[in-house]
């Protein structure tokens, strides 16, 4: 049904959005290591400190494209997030459209073994 469909996609959608942003957050701290810790990041950034690359590596404030941006012209950081390192951590084309022929309850069990296997919590049945 359309419903489901749209269940479907909105859920794909969601997850995708998690990954890039799970993603965002691994680079940024990967480059605050490389950087010499969330400080220098942070002076390189202009900002006073690391106080805000700490609210952005632990998801309290976004990591935007300007900011990548920036992060991606500093010394030996050109292409960090680039996306063909983000395609080697996305899901594959053909797992997606898999997905997205499955009805919803299929989608949440599959949804709810994902979480199981990265220690997040389950998400509850909504019938």
């Amino acid at each position: 049904s359309k419903d489901s469909n749209r269940y479907r996609r909105t859920i794909l959608q969601i997850m995708e959005k998690e990954a890039l942003e799970n993603f965002r957050r691994e680079r940024l701290a990967a480059l605050a290591v490389h950087m010499g810790g969330r400080a220098a990041l942070g002076r390189a950034l202009d900002y006073i400190d690391g106080a805000y690359v700490g609210h952005m590596i632990k998801g309290l404030r976004p990591i935007t494209e300007k900011t990548i941006i920036q992060c991606e012209q500093l010394p030996g950081a050109s292409g960090w997030f680039s996306d063909t390192k983000y395609q080697e951590r996305a899901l594959s084309k053909e797992v997606i459209t898999a997905i997205a022929r499955l009805e919803p309850t299929e989608v949440r069990r599959i949804e709810n073994l994902l979480r199981g296997m990265l220690d997040l919590p389950q998400k509850r049945s909504t019938k």
